[in-house]
């Protein structure tokens, strides 16, 4: 049998994520800029060492509820469009693991779904919007593909990683639809979508707390 996520692992890959979206703020706010206010780095930075510093302590086995409280804690922190969307995220991704204690990789794959639904019931958005879920979506179908290749959830963590990448890298070929980079309509094409890149680097947390060492 596989290795398996608990509780603890998650909050770690949280940190993971925390440290990551740290080392990339620049290039997000970077991204950012060209299609937006320019903060959006700051923003994840900010909402993620919250979660860290909220729930690091949560004495519970329910990786469900501590991913929902997750969402709940980056809903309070940062009430800005990226925060109000992955706390929406969250929210939904942990209702869809309610009362697991472990996750598989077809579980971690749930957990993404799971923000694509929340994503979608928030922003409204699909794929092919030049979102986060140009990010997300890929994968999805990455993780559903290892599992069904029974593949080890390290090498599951990695190549949703490149596939997520990869949608990230491609929303330079779309037009924005939504948020205040519609404004710039065909001048967003070009242009990689900073919400995306966020997506993909969430997804790297998972890639690099399973895989480092």
């Amino acid at each position: 049998m596989g290795r398996k996520l608990d509780v603890q692992d998650m909050k770690n890959i949280f940190v993971e994520i925390q440290t990551i979206m740290e080392e990339q703020k620049d290039y997000l706010c970077e991204l950012d800029g060209a299609l937006g206010d320019g903060d959006i780095g700051l923003t994840v930075t900010k909402g993620f060492k919250s979660i860290a510093e909220e729930t690091g302590n949560m004495d519970v086995t329910d990786i469900g509820l501590f991913v929902k409280k997750s969402g709940f804690t980056l809903a309070e922190v940062v009430p800005s469009t990226i925060g109000t969307i992955l706390a929406s995220a969250l929210m939904q991704a942990g209702k869809a693991l309610k009362e697991k204690e472990e996750l598989d990789t077809s579980d971690v794959a749930l957990f993404f779904k799971g923000m694509i639904e929340g994503i979608r019931k928030r922003g409204k958005a699909e794929l092919g919007d030049k979102t986060i879920l140009d990010a997300l979506y890929p994968a999805v179908d990455a993780l559903e593909e290892s599992a069904n290749q029974e593949l080890s959830l390290e090498e599951a963590a990695s190549a949703a990683y490149q596939k997520a990448m990869d949608g990230a890298e491609n929303t330079k070929n779309l037009q924005s639809k939504h948020g205040r980079a519609e404004r710039y309509f065909e001048k967003s094409i070009g242009h990689q979508d900073p919400g995306a890149t966020v997506g993909a680097l969430v997804v790297k947390g998972f890639d690099v707390y399973l895989n480092k060492g």
